[in-house]
């Protein structure tokens, strides 16, 4: 009986899909780090640096530094008080926020009525999020940032 003929190995081809969460700007560095490392575990051959990179961004953007929102890439112009009570509730979605706490914290006085709070609320929704409850109210309770997946918050 013959022996069955031995064939030299093929070359083997690897197709790689990484998935990163990333801010858009990181995106090209992250992506030439990632071919050089691929790149320094041996040969390979057609890096294509130029991935497809599929980026989700969030409908609802607040830019810390320069006191700028947008809301589905429109700028949304909001007076210093809407803008501090947003940052608060964006940058602290875990939790529900009492009146009083905000008072405290975003007015820096207690001495503000909670209907204030009330009232800076509806107009920070009705300037945002129209259709979509981004802030919660908690009957009873105080306020919550509802899904922290809708805010990009940038230092």
């Amino acid at each position: 009986m013959a022996s069955p003929l031995l064939r030299a190995p093929e070359p083997t081809t690897l197709s790689l899909t990484v998935h990163l969460t990333a801010t858009p700007d990181r995106m090209p560095q992250l992506t030439a780090e990632l071919v050089d490392a691929l790149s320094a575990l041996g040969t390979v051959e057609h890096a294509t640096p130029g991935v497809v990179v599929p980026i989700r961004t969030a409908p609802l953007r607040v830019v810390a530094a320069s006191r700028q929102v947008f809301w589905r890439g429109r700028e949304i112009a909001l007076t210093r008080l809407e803008f501090d009570l947003l940052l608060f509730l964006v940058t602290r979605p875990d939790r529900v926020h009492r009146r009083r706490t905000l008072m405290s914290e975003v007015w820096n006085t207690t001495y503000v009525s909670e209907r204030t709070v009330d009232v800076h609320v509806r107009r920070l929704r009705s300037k945002i999020d129209a259709d979509d409850d981004l802030i919660r109210t908690v009957r009873g309770v105080g306020y919550q940032f509802a899904d922290p997946t809708q805010v990009h918050v940038e230092p």
